[in-house]
């Protein structure tokens, strides 16, 4: 890649966002020589004082109902444009997470002569759908409004382009992931047949995830198999009901909850689940999935999203048909009652091998960064 200023912006980021954020800042620091200028806030902060970065801070407080986070999403975006403004020297801007809702940066971007690649881990207005959250028409009207203004949309998967309805952007569309493992510590540590009949849900608790639909299984699923244990991983708005049906149905004892699971004890757990469920409504390209597959730990998955470029049913992991609760039990109890489970975990992990490297990584973006200077 030709030299140049790059700049990174997301939305103020919760959590879940450092890891794909800091995949994204390794690979641009190995496309330039020049430390690449960052503005996040929240989460976001733990790159304060990171050497690879000069950091703006902008952090967001969401607003106790929608007139509020109307007018807190304002402020922030007002602020993030500032930080453009003020940082006049860079090229090309990149849009990371939250970015297709962030209109007023992005023109800001535009009026000032820059390049702007909107990088989507997911779609802003696909997630609220689930639970029908009363601002879903202004995050699609705002996300049309960056794909028109933005001169490149790079998403995980050609998949991607209908499953959130960027059709019309056909042209602007580049394919490239952030996704990066370290297989020396993501591997396998128990022996597939060694693990107990553990079946898990790691991610947010959130409806989008679908997870809802997994608990209201739980009493079929373990009806049918009186061995099976149940690992509900996460934090979101949705655990407290979770743990009140759990309670309430007499599973108290067949399930754990564990809220947050620190990033490198992710290989522990994953290598003591049997089969890991992700009942998703939406997805990008999920970071548990891949993790999950180079551990040796089989994926039951909906098929959306770059989901079905990694799980052929049955050959590196099993496509879930049906999300409902019905759906979901059958699935599992299908799945555990296979006897090919190894062989399929041992081909998820070696395709995940072959297909998530540093160096394809890079070199993706590699390609839309310098199709924007030519």
């Amino acid at each position: 890649m030709r030299e140049g200023s790059v700049g990174l912006l997301t939305f103020p980021i919760k959590r879940s966002g450092v890891r794909p954020l800091s995949n994204l800042i390794r690979i641009l620091s190995g496309l330039t020589r020049e430390r690449i200028t960052l503005v996040t806030g929240n989460a976001g902060r733990v790159f304060e004082n990171d050497e690879r970065i000069r950091f703006s801070g902008v952090d967001h407080t969401a607003g106790s109902n929608v007139v509020s986070r109307v007018l807190h999403n304002i402020m922030t975006q007002a602020r993030v444009a500032y930080q453009i403004a003020e940082q006049n020297e860079i090229d090309i801007w990149i849009f990371f997470f939250g970015g297709e809702v962030l209109v007023l940066p992005m023109a800001a971007a535009r009026f000032l002569g820059k390049k702007v690649v909107m990088a989507l881990p997911g779609h802003t207005a696909t997630m609220m759908a689930p639970a029908g959250d009363r601002l879903i028409l202004p995050a699609r009207i705002l996300t049309g409004m960056t794909c028109r203004l933005c001169d490149r949309i790079v998403l995980y998967s050609p998949a991607l382009v209908n499953h959130w309805g960027l059709e019309r952007y056909q042209e602007k569309i580049a394919i490239a992931h952030e996704h990066l493992l370290d297989f020396e510590t993501f591997g396998v540590e128990v022996p597939f047949n060694e693990r107990p009949v553990t079946v898990g849900y790691i991610g947010r608790l959130a409806e989008e995830k679908g997870v809802w639909n997994f608990v209201r299984a739980l009493p079929w699923i373990t009806a049918g198999r009186r061995d099976v244990h149940i690992l509900i991983a996460g934090g979101g708005p949705l655990l407290p009901g979770i743990r009140g049906f759990v309670r309430e149905s007499g599973l108290a004892e067949r399930v754990t909850f564990t809220e947050w699971i620190p990033h490198e004890d992710l290989p522990l757990h994953l290598n003591d689940l049997r089969l890991l469920v992700l009942p998703s409504y939406t997805e990008g390209l999920p970071n548990i999935m891949l993790e999950a597959m180079a551990c040796g730990t089989p994926v039951l998955a909906t098929p959306v999203g770059a989901v079905p470029d990694f799980i052929r049913d049955g050959e590196t992991g099993f496509i879930l048909a049906s999300n409902t609760p019905e759906g979901i039990a059958t699935s599992v109890l299908a799945v555990l009652s296979r006897p090919d489970l190894e062989p399929v975990a041992k081909a998820a992990r070696d395709y995940v091998r072959k297909e998530i490297t540093f160096e394809q990584a890079t070199e993706q973006f590699a390609v839309v960064i310098d199709g924007l200077r030519n």
